[in-house]
């Protein structure tokens, strides 16, 4: 039987252990890359490109895409999953996305929507307020309390446009700050409720849910360390025993019968122990490399779920095994060290069952290389 290319817009350090282990199973694997991460394609196998920018260069992306024949596509970038869903219509038939005409994959990217459909679902949120103008935030000043998180509503078409994201501020001064940018070019945001707690608090569930609503991969993972810190990627993350992460992210994905990747994360109380959502994505996760690393033979299971081919019952992941992006997780343990949160001794300690180190494979070395190049040559200039 003839296997389907396996297409990655986007591909980050997940799509690019997921790349690899597809190779190894025989499929032909695409990586359409952003400049940031064209080390990927120095991967063993794997056929691609840079592309240009997807918001502005539609036509060279669809040719690109309508090109490939017979495959399954996945998104490795919000801004990915944006395009994908809004040109369904214009990508052939061969091509299988779990992005659809239902849009369900853009309303739980959105924050607002998303904290809305969390309250139809039973699903515990912060305490959030809508902002979309000035009067808006004026009339929540009252009831504000510090410290508070802003979140755009899209925050990848913020942190591209004007370089703002998820943000904590302390102040009615820091919130300002931060807000009015945001409302100069009338991007409308959350400003929530900041859940207490270290990043070693937050508790994250992927899955992947057909459209039988049956769910082909299902794991939970707890972060070690994120960058930047205290709102960015995990950049290293180990498998672990969530359940009330697990059912929330069903409870997200069957109230709206999503099909596709998901990886919730949510938050512990410090105080109280109860547990938040913080957000969704609907993308491979950065992480991904955990689904390998724990052994839930995660990569075929994803590409299997859109392929329409069987798969045996998951294997139950291996508690205690990590995943590790070793650019950013060095730059993480560095800031750790130098506010003297952590000692070297604990660092090296926290890297005790890793399985998976993104770029870094002895069996397949260079991307890595490939990555050290970029980062010296970006250094240069």
């Amino acid at each position: 039987m003839s296997l389907p290319a396996a297409v990655f817009c986007h591909p980050n350090d997940g799509c690019l252990t997921a790349a690899r282990a597809l190779v190894r199973r025989g499929v032909e694997v695409h990586l359409l890359a952003t400049p940031d991460y064209r080390y990927v394609l120095a991967s063993r196998g794997v056929r691609g490109r840079v592309m240009p920018d997807i918001r502005s260069s539609a036509q060279e992306w669809l040719d690109e895409l309508n090109g490939i024949g017979d495959a399954v596509v996945f998104s490795g970038s919000d801004a990915a999953t944006e395009w994908i869903t809004w040109h369904r219509d214009q990508l052939l038939p061969t091509l299988r996305t779990f992005e659809s005409a239902d849009r369900t994959h853009v309303t739980l990217m959105d924050k607002d929507d998303l904290y809305r459909v969390a309250a139809e679902a039973g699903v515990r949120t912060p305490w959030t307020a809508h902002v979309a103008t000035l009067d808006d935030l004026e009339a929540q000043l009252p009831v504000l309390t510090y410290p508070c998180v802003v979140k755009p509503t899209l925050g990848h078409v913020t942190k591209q446009l004007l370089g703002i994201g998820t943000t904590a501020v302390a102040s009615r001064a820091e919130l300002f700050a931060v807000a009015n940018p945001l409302l100069d070019h009338d991007f409308p945001f959350l400003v929530t409720e900041l859940v207490p707690g270290p990043e070693t608090a937050l508790e994250g569930a992927v899955a992947v849910r057909g459209r039988d609503g049956e769910y082909r991969l299902e794991y939970g993972r707890r972060k070690v360390r994120q960058w930047p810190l205290d709102y960015g990627v995990g950049s290293l993350l180990e498998s672990a025993d969530v359940p009330e992460a697990l059912k929330m992210n069903r409870q997200l994905l069957d109230h709206t019968g999503y099909v596709g990747i998901a990886a919730c994360e949510t938050k512990r109380h410090a105080e109280s122990g109860e547990l938040y959502l913080i957000e969704i994505n609907v993308r491979v996760p950065a992480s991904f490399g955990l689904a390998e690393a724990a052994g839930t033979d995660g990569a075929w299971r994803l590409y299997a779920t859109l392929a329409e081919l069987p798969v045996a019952r998951q294997p139950e992941p291996v508690l205690g095994r990590k995943v590790v992006l070793p650019q950013k997780d060095a730059q993480a343990a560095l800031a750790r060290l130098r506010r003297r949160e952590t000692t070297v001794r604990e660092v090296l300690r926290s890297w005790r069952g890793v399985r998976d180190t993104a770029a870094l494979s002895w069996r397949d070395p260079a991307p890595a290389f490939a990555q050290v190049r970029s980062i010296l040559a970006s250094r240069r200039t």
